[in-house]
């Protein structure tokens, strides 16, 4: 799969970045996780994506090009489920969020079209998973939590509470909807049953009947045209009442394994036409429910779906791992709409050490989206290189050009072989001594593959141990005792690569004749110490980098001694280091507090970019070089970033590394 730009939309890019901000240019690939989208009502072509990661992206062209919003400090892991616009205020923006690890979360406010944010104070800490705006009363908006169900009636500033306190079944609401006509009539579908008041939560209702018993409700939709009319979304199926909620009756149609139904859209031409995301595609029935159509592949996870109002056969969907998908043709066909966006989590990149235009990334998480993906044209374009490794996430990445030009690719199961005669990703790993680990089927989780230079052997850190390979086929164990997870990183240096360099979970591990023998090192006096990434500097073998979850250290007697070198760098967990062969004094390290150079061996480093602008100072995976001067930058979860490189005062070098 190709996936295309021009780089006159790269200057549009920068056109819409903050005033300020480094010029750092998203070259995706892109794609990820898409939560919910919004539409201004009175300007279609202004639309906004909400994500997991605490952000939300805008567009000005209806969905062409997307810029994040860099100024919407949300935790990268709140996600934003629900993005609302004011329709008589539409420079008015609510987004309502939840944590994904400590139930906290809020609701966030623009007044000037997303270019800034507030968090409103009256519902801070509450992990909202719904929201709705009154259509007939627009200043009141309601919200659904973990601890209930709260309103606002002056546009956020002031929140109560308007459900029970402490109610057993009135909480873990996951979806409100406000009657059109009656404000005071609110719907809350709960983790467990909707419910409902019609007087604004004094009194509250349990509207089951008909309800299978149990029922998560994901969302309720009214029918504008016909208020009486609601339809509620479970994981039991869809459901219909024509009461307002006083009986229900399921809607058939839909197998039983897609009916967990994460929204509902109704055509807003025609209310019986109805739109259904759910959990194995995207379903559209044209008479109310009473037959269903799938429009997309099983396999796709649909988050949110945007309606055109303009026409009848357009509309966008947000969904995992592909981002957000357009149609033109009322379903028959689908095409990216993401340039932009990017979600991705890169675990790898790589560049091709023969051709400098070409890179490699390796990314997790995106099943049948993700996989590996090469550029030849500093991003402009993408091929996806994913078939055969059916959906696993890519750990480790390796190119070879010598003897033949191939790629391994270090997944969960083992590691996989591509090469231009036969682009399909086949295992081929056999792994001797390693039979007796547990659930080997296709061989271990391959964390890490590093081969110094062509001709060298190939070393693999594993779930179950380090392995060597001549060819990347057959794989031998090496006598290191892992820890029970395994060996996370390894390094071969010196002369003839005598010297080996391997962490577990908790220790660094010395071995000076090719992994027969080995010995423990200490890099922080004895204490365990996670380590990410082993890097020795490949003109001078005495000296090797070590990225940890304390810092960066380094070794300038091959190995056997550390310290922490580099004034400028904190003491925070890094993900990476990277030197290049044609100036080993550059040095690139990565990690949680952003990105950092050196240009003397090590000893002073330098921000890569400024904190407060650029929106890529924190949450950054690798750096790379390529085509000798441009930095290539990973973000924890918003794909690849590329940046001239003489914009740092990196002196331009011959050629990079991997």
């Amino acid at each position: 799969m190709a996936v295309n730009f021009s780089w006159a939309m790269v200057g549009l890019m920068l056109l819409l970045a903050p005033a300020g901000q480094a010029a750092w240019v998203p070259v995706g690939p892109f794609g990820g996780d898409a939560r919910s989208l919004a539409v201004d009502p009175s300007n279609p072509t202004r639309m906004f994506v909400g994500t997991g990661t605490g952000q939300v992206y805008f567009s000005s062209d209806g969905g062409r090009v997307w810029s994040r919003i860099a100024t919407l400090n949300a935790p990268a892991n709140w996600v934003v489920d629900n993005l609302v616009i004011d329709p008589t205020h539409p420079q008015v923006i609510y987004a309502g969020m939840w944590s994904l690890a400590d139930g906290g979360g809020g609701v966030f406010k623009s007044s000037d079209g997303g270019r800034t944010w507030a968090a409103l104070e009256g519902i801070r800490g509450q992990s909202v998973r719904a929201l709705a705006l009154s259509p007939s009363r627009p200043e009141t908006l309601v919200a659904g939590t973990l601890e209930g169900v709260f309103r606002s009636q002056d546009s956020g500033e002031h929140w109560q509470r308007i459900s029970p306190l402490g109610h057993a079944e009135i909480r873990d609401v996951e979806s409100v909807a406000i009657d059109p006509r009656q404000p005071e009539t609110i719907y809350a579908g709960t983790w467990h049953l909707p419910w409902k008041t019609t007087d604004g939560g004094v009194h509250w209702s349990s509207i089951k009947k008909g309800m299978v018993d149990d029922s998560d409700v994901f969302s309720i939709v009214i029918d504008p045209t016909r208020p009486d009319t609601v339809y509620a979304t479970a994981c039991t199926g869809i459901y219909r009442s024509d009461n307002g909620g006083a009986e229900w009756r399921k809607i058939q149609g839909i197998p039983a394994s897609s009916r967990r139904t994460h929204i509902l859209e109704l055509d807003p031409r025609d209310s019986e036409v109805l739109y259904a995301g759910t959990t194995e595609g995207l379903w559209r029935t044209p008479d109310g429910g009473r037959s269903w159509q799938r429009l997309t592949a099983h396999t796709w996870v649909i988050n949110d779906i945007l309606l055109d109002a303009r026409s009848p056969d357009h509309f966008l969907i947000g969904m995992d791992s592909a981002g957000v998908m357009e149609s033109w043709d009322g379903g028959k066909t689908f095409r990216g709409a993401n340039w932009g966006f990017s979600e991705r989590r890169v675990s790898r990149v790589v560049a091709d050490p023969i051709e400098k235009n070409r890179f490699y990334v390796a990314v997790l998480h995106d099943g049948e989206f993700g996989g590996v993906f090469t550029t030849t044209n500093r991003g402009s374009s993408w091929q996806q290189l994913s078939a055969g490794l059916d959906g696993r996430d890519v750990l480790s990445l390796l190119v070879e050009r010598d003897p033949e030009w191939k790629l391994l690719a270090g997944t969960p199961e083992g590691v996989f072989e591509y090469t231009p005669d036969h682009p399909i990703w086949k295992n081929r790993g056999r792994w001797e001594g390693a039979e007796r680990a547990p659930a080997l089927v296709r061989g271990p989780a391959v964390r890490d593959l590093y081969q110094r230079t062509p001709h060298d052997l190939i070393y693999a850190a594993t779930s179950v141990g380090l392995f060597e390979s001549a060819d990347g086929k057959v794989w031998k164990r090496l006598p290191l005792s892992p820890t029970e997870d395994g060996v996370y990183t390894v390094a071969s240096f010196g002369d003839q690569n005598q010297n080996l360099l391997a962490a577990t979970s908790v220790r660094l591990a010395l071995s000076r004749d090719q992994g027969r023998s080995w010995s423990a090192v200490a890099l922080d006096g004895g204490h365990p110490i996670r380590i990410n990434r082993i890097t020795p500097n490949p003109t001078r073998p005495s000296v090797v980098f070590a990225a940890t979850e304390k810092g960066l250290f380094r070794s300038v007697d091959g190995g056997l001694t550390w310290s922490r070198p580099g004034r400028g760098l904190p003491e925070s967990s890094l993900s990476d280091v990277f030197v290049p062969v044609g100036n080993p004094m550059q040095i690139l390290v990565a990690g949680a507090a952003g990105g950092f150079y050196s240009t003397d061996g090590g000893e002073w480093y330098s921000r890569l970019g400024d904190p407060s602008t650029d929106g890529l100072a924190t949450g950054m995976s690798a750096l790379r070089l390529v085509n000798g001067f441009e930095v290539v930058a990973a973000s924890v979860n918003n794909g690849l970033f590329l940046q001239d490189g003489r914009d740092f005062r990196l002196p331009r070098v011959v050629r990079s590394q991997q």
